[in-house]
């Protein structure tokens, strides 16, 4: 907590200056980290099939509506402002409205984790690779659709943190809102959110419960309604346990483009590379040349694991941005393990690690980077309105391969200026 009164002291216009200036400049890394079209010129699947069509069709009531089995709050604040303003302009809404909210869910994670690591290394550590995902390049960059996997991560913040101030703790209370509203594997963190009641036991405890619990309980009754509904579930636990190990544990510390998109010889090194870096962790804390959390490591991996089994074991199916969120655990648990006493090399070799491997996969070729483009795809569908003004018309998106993703969307939003 010294640390944490120590930087509330320093809240000056300087300081609110440097976090606007993070924030800004992590929106723009986000952006630029898409090649081809760019993300500004381009709108991936479910954000312009799902999210856009749904909002410029349904208006408010797009809310209600269900996607893969749950509601997606934050996805449906950007769509309804993407909607509101002109079709040109959707692209970019969508674009930056997602990485903007990475980048606060980046910022978040820094200035809440200091109650409980106290190095400004290890905070790094846990935080830049939020903005600078290293995993699951292919969907989540500035993807409104996807947003959710960064914000399960930072759902544990929210939970765990006390902040001081009344905006502070407002500010975390909305989050938790969001994030829970927006993924119904929330629920993953329920035991977290009793102990935390239990634990700290006051009022702001109860008040973050109350966040939690009330869009949470929402999503449950969606599908115990029959409103949402999750189809093609595979139940199978052993590609939920083996998909941990395999894809979530080496990505975590050498991202997806060095560790790869299928299980083989070389994903194999590289999830050998990485248990010895945790079995190293686990020596130098066991050892005390460190000086370990052990409980808060715990309950680091053990939502780490849950978070990635859960939904890998229920729908039988493992994509690489299921990755996200367990993997940034597991960075947590890490430093957790080795905060340094004095001068501890280990989390400064484990920052190095990191910068490099978020440097090699800042800007990696796409599925969205082969476009097409969405001003291309707005230019045609405006010939097409032009002789029926009152109709609806459809534009592809990427990826263009199968089933075919596309939006479609009322000509009247189409030639809004």
């Amino acid at each position: 907590m010294a640390l944490i009164d120590q930087e509330m002291r320093t809240s000056t216009p300087t300081r609110v200056g440097v976090l606007a200036g993070v924030i800004v400049a992590g929106t723009v890394a986000g952006i630029l980290r898409q090649p081809g079209p760019g993300a500004l010129n381009t709108i991936w699947a479910e954000d312009g099939q799902v999210f856009l069509t749904q909002a410029t069709r349904d208006g408010a009531g797009a809310f209600g509506t269900s996607y893969a089995g749950y509601y997606h709050l934050v996805a449906r604040l950007i769509g309804a402002v993407a909607a509101a303003l002109p079709a040109s302009w959707a692209a970019a809404v969508l674009a930056i409205g997602a990485s903007l909210v990475t980048t606060i869910f980046a910022v978040a994670a820094y200035e809440l984790s200091g109650e409980y690591l106290p190095s400004r290394l290890g905070r790094l550590i846990i935080s830049v690779p939020v903005a600078v995902l290293p995993m699951a390049m292919g969907d989540v960059l500035n993807s409104p659709a996807n947003l959710h996997w960064t914000g399960l991560y930072v759902l544990f913040w929210f939970l765990v943190c006390r902040p001081t101030s009344r905006t502070g703790k407002a500010l975390v209370v909305l989050g938790i809102v969001l994030v829970a509203g927006s993924d119904i594997l929330a629920g993953i963190y329920l035991p977290l959110a009793a102990f935390i009641i239990w634990f700290h036991r006051d009022r702001y405890a109860v008040v973050k419960a109350v966040a939690f619990g009330v869009p949470l309980l929402l999503q449950v009754l969606g599908l115990l309604t029959g409103q949402s509904e999750r189809e093609g579930l595979a139940p199978d636990p052993v590609r939920g346990v083996t998909g941990y190990l395999l894809r979530a544990v080496p990505t975590a510390f050498f991202g997806e483009r060095w560790v790869g998109l299928r299980v083989g010889a070389l994903s194999l090194v590289f999830t050998a590379l990485a248990l010895m870096l945790i079995a190293g962790a686990l020596f130098l804390a066991w050892r005390r040349f460190t000086t370990p959390r052990w409980w808060f490591a715990l309950a680091a991996i053990v939502h780490s694991v849950g978070l990635y089994v859960g939904p890998v074991a229920l729908s039988g199916v493992a994509t690489p941005r299921y990755n996200v969120a367990p993997a940034l655990l597991l960075l947590v648990a890490v430093v957790a393990l080795i905060l340094p006493k004095d001068q501890n090399i280990a989390i400064s070799v484990l920052a190095v690690l990191l910068a490099i491997v978020c440097l090699v996969n800042f800007r990696v070729a796409n599925d969205r980077s082969r476009g097409p483009a969405w001003q291309d795809g707005l230019d045609s569908a405006r010939v097409t309105c032009a002789t029926d003004r009152d109709g609806t018309v459809t534009i592809e998106l990427p990826p263009l391969a199968a089933p075919g993703w596309h939006a479609v969307l009322p000509c009247d939003y189409v030639d809004r200026n």
